[in-house]
């Protein structure tokens, strides 16, 4: 056995300087090695008219191709290639996924019995046919988005254990940085927080992450604008296509379609019915409900391919949609669309008897009164009114009085 060493107060002080200095110069030479590839990151972008971005996807996928690809072949490789050439060559170039398992299979004793020269020589041969090739790493959409998902799935069981373990609570977003990502916005929450954004905050998920899409592909200026103006004429174009395929399948061109009252105005009316809805995207009206960017251009896709159609219905049909409906209805599955009630329903409501304010009714009267007229019209008021001169000659002054001698 080996002897146990018992080190000094001195030595124990000493070597632990020394792991330290170790350490130091081990995080210096990383920090410098990643100050290196970020200027390199940034020259490469440069000289060739790429954003930062980009160049960093190519260095980690060049990073993954640098890990997965195999650089010393082997003898039994060169041979399986020798041998897939030879049954290509014969059989004209068709051949199956089963081709290479067969030779296998086939031509497992063959490769056993070849001498170390002709090992050799095959292997020579195929570095050769090797060294011809270039080989190229290929990034197709799919494949970005399966390692999106895969990545976040591995993320979230992290969190969910580091949840159980230490009782931390985590929310995650998660949405695509450009255009060449087909990726639908992400929401994560742990159980403790799920509805703290909805309940505590009023934020709605899907709408926050509609917004960071728009303001991660748009940039600073004006991006949540710029993608809700998106949203609303992907919006809109639903709409219109909407009410053109029912007037079509119709032939009434004032056709449209009405969400609240979808059974009622439409099914009934018009003996109509949309078919092929996506589950995951609620059946109601567009702008109550936030749905993501890619899922409202997804709707807009299927509606114009005819994915999701106008259908017309039999009586048939028509009545089993009732009841069904009516079956809903009672059991109070489904709740009927109404007008909300006044908050004051029920109450007497009378007009105030005295205002306290300055009256509005406007009252018209003459400039000037007569008094003259006042004081004959109280003594005759049961007269008719005199009649106009015909005169048209103006008098100059009062009418003389004419005493008679009598």
């Amino acid at each position: 056995p080996r002897a146990k060493i018992t080190l000094s107060k001195e030595a124990r002080s000493e070597l632990q300087v020394q792991r330290r200095e170790k350490n130091d110069r081990f995080k210096k030479d990383l920090n410098t090695a990643w100050q290196q590839i970020d200027d390199a990151t940034k020259t490469i972008a440069l000289s060739n008219h790429k954003s930062v971005d980009r160049v960093q996807r190519e260095l980690y996928l060049g990073l993954n191709s640098f890990r997965g690809r195999r650089s010393k072949p082997s003898a039994w490789n060169a041979f399986c290639w020798k041998k897939k050439r030879e049954q290509a060559a014969h059989d004209g170039g068709n051949l199956g996924k089963g081709a290479l398992l067969s030779l296998v299979q086939e031509s497992r004793e063959e490769y056993h019995g070849l001498s170390d020269e002709e090992r050799t020589n095959l292997l020579n041969e195929y570095m050769d046919h090797r060294g011809m090739k270039t080989f190229g790493l290929r990034a197709t959409a799919k494949l970005k988005v399966n390692d999106v998902t895969q990545t976040l799935k591995a993320v979230e069981n992290e969190l969910i254990g580091l949840q159980c373990r230490t009782g931390a609570e985590t929310i995650l977003y998660t949405t695509r940085g450009s255009t060449d990502l087909p990726l639908r916005g992400v929401a994560f929450a742990t159980e403790g927080v799920e509805n703290f954004m909805g309940t505590v905050m009023r934020v709605d998920n899907q709408d926050l992450v509609s917004k960071m899409e728009g303001f991660a592909v748009q940039g600073m200026k004006g991006a949540a604008n710029n993608h809700q103006q998106r949203v609303s004429q992907v919006r809109g174009s639903i709409r219109e296509i909407i009410n053109l395929k029912l007037q079509e399948i119709t032939g009434d061109p004032n056709a449209k379609m009405q969400w609240a009252h979808y059974f009622r105005n439409v099914i009934a009316r018009y003996m109509a019915i949309i078919r092929n809805w996506p589950e995951r995207i609620p059946f109601t009206n567009l702008s109550t409900v936030s749905s993501a960017l890619p899922d409202l251009e997804m709707l807009l896709r299927m509606w114009e391919s005819g994915a999701i159609f106008w259908e017309l219905l039999s009586e048939e049909q028509y009545a089993t949609l009732r009841r069904e409906r009516n079956e809903k209805l009672n059991s109070g599955e489904l709740v009927e669309h109404t007008r909300r009630a006044r908050s004051d329903k029920g109450t007497k409501r009378s007009r105030p008897t005295k205002s306290t304010g300055p009256s509005r009714r406007a009252f018209k009267s003459s400039e000037t009164v007569n008094t003259d007229d006042e004081e004959e019209g109280e003594g005759e008021h049961n007269n008719p009114p005199a009649m106009p001169s015909t005169s048209s000659a103006p008098t100059a002054g009062p009418t003389p009085a004419i005493h008679s001698n009598t």
